[in-house]
């Protein structure tokens, strides 16, 4: 159960205000790092919509255990309810992360969640960019360039859009994941904008999670952004770009053609394909 001396983590996600309540301070502290674009007084007034609980056997800290077989448990209410099981497991979760709580009531109703990333166009408008493809295709790598060109940061390994629309993405500002056999394509990513950066392990290696504002500009969070291009990235020895409507599909090697590829992504705010 939750230690009642530790304050719960209040986050807001588009308008909804969620209170997180953990076992131990260790998760807190991790839970206002990665949300910490979304975080609200811990003494306002105002009730929470959503109540989200981690807990893990042994001394509860549910960050420590991940990746190992010690019993992890998530269990969310709304106000007034009894607290309900979202899930319970060992090695590896089956259901999406609850944090964000974009999963639960009342947010699942507004969204729908999609894998990739999303930067606004340097113009300061409304559209967007969705970065998408299989994990290890090298979408943070494309969206740490991006953003050292005048993009701005909306989203990064995940993709909320509108469940209305599906033409509309909202910002979430969560860290961007770095892997370390990434750095060498990053040489301007030094030890001082890593600093302070947790490195978490993964299948893919350790992966350092780091505050978008370190390496460039957020776009505003309090509005929707107009989903206009898509790039589709898979690995290949050929670099190939190939316009289907708004969507460009990209094969690449990360390590060979960097350049190409970004020439393909500056084409697309003069004039390229866009999707309403």
């Amino acid at each position: 159960m939750p230690d009642p001396t530790q304050t719960p983590v209040r986050a807001r996600f588009l308008g909804t205000t969620v209170e997180f309540h953990c076992a131990h301070a260790r998760d807190a502290d991790h839970l206002r790092y990665y949300l910490s674009d979304h975080l609200v007084p811990e003494h306002t007034c105002r009730s929470a919509e959503l109540g989200v609980r981690l807990e893990a056997d042994g001394d509860g800290c549910l960050t420590a255990a991940l990746g190992t077989a010690t019993a992890k448990r998530v269990w969310w209410r709304t106000p007034g309810g009894a607290w309900r099981l979202y899930e319970e497991w060992g090695v590896r979760a089956r259901l999406p992360s609850p944090v964000p709580p974009f999963g639960l009531p009342p947010l699942r109703d507004r969204v729908r969640l999609r894998h990739g990333a999303a930067l606004a166009a340097p113009d300061g408008g409304s559209r967007a960019l969705a970065v998408t493809g299989a994990s290890g295709t090298g979408k943070s790598v494309v969206v740490a360039h991006l953003l050292r060109r005048g993009w701005r940061f909306v989203s990064d390994d995940l993709l909320v859009l509108d469940r209305r629309t599906g033409g509309r993405l909202y910002y979430y500002g969560r860290p961007v994941g770095v892997r370390a056999r990434s750095l060498p394509l990053l040489p301007w990513l030094d030890a001082a904008l890593l600093s302070g950066a947790p490195c978490v392990p993964t299948r893919w290696g350790g992966t350092w999670m780091v505050r978008p504002q370190r390496l460039g500009r957020c776009a505003p969070s309090d509005r929707p952004y107009r989903l206009s291009w898509r790039l589709d990235l898979a690995r290949g020895d050929r670099f190939t770009a190939r316009a289907d409507g708004p969507v460009t599909h990209v094969t690449w090697d990360p390590h060979r053609h960097l350049a190409p590829l970004l020439e393909t992504c500056g084409r697309l705010t003069e004039g390229g394909p866009c999707a309403g």
